[in-house]
């Protein structure tokens, strides 16, 4: 019995998540979800890798918000 409910309440806590992240989705101006360059990535802002989206350098804004 107790399996059950550690089992509903991980797919509770999962079907929150997901529909608070499709709801952003459906608020935010485009449908985009910030941070999306390698300048936000301090992993990546080590290394000095360009964006693959933008073409952007860690210590460039992002091109495609333009």
């Amino acid at each position: 019995m107790s399996f059950y409910i550690v089992l509903g309440l991980i797919l509770a806590i999962l079907s929150i998540a997901v529909v608070g992240i499709a709801i952003r989705l459906v608020l935010v101006k485009d449908g985009e979800v910030r941070g999306g360059c390698a300048g936000k990535n301090p992993m990546m802002q080590e290394e000095g890798v360009a964006c693959t989206m933008c073409g952007a350098l860690p210590t460039e804004e992002c091109k495609s918000e333009d």
